[in-house]
């Protein structure tokens, strides 16, 4: 059943969680009454900071490959595979 004050919700499953997980869970926000509930509720929290992150990514644009090692490892795995096919 849903709660009424969703920060309350959020607690409430990060505490059933936490009674069946193997480690600590850790509830990260940047709202200090939730941080209060939290902690209230014997949770780990951390609050962050609230600094405006920037725009939200074009989650419709084409998928961009990054540079890092796993994108160089994709990029050789795919270049046999492209040969075999054209």
């Amino acid at each position: 059943m849903r709660l009424p004050i969703t920060d309350d919700e959020i607690i409430d499953r990060a505490v059933a969680i936490q009674a069946i997980a193997v480690r600590e869970v850790r509830l990260l926000t940047c709202d200090t009454g939730q941080h209060t509930r939290g902690r209230a509720a014997g949770l780990k929290v951390t609050k962050v900071s609230a600094k405006d992150p920037g725009p939200e990514p074009d989650w419709e644009a084409e998928p961009v490959s990054g540079n890092g090692t796993r994108a160089k490892r994709r990029e050789r795995q795919a270049a046999p595979e492209a040969e075999a096919q054209g």
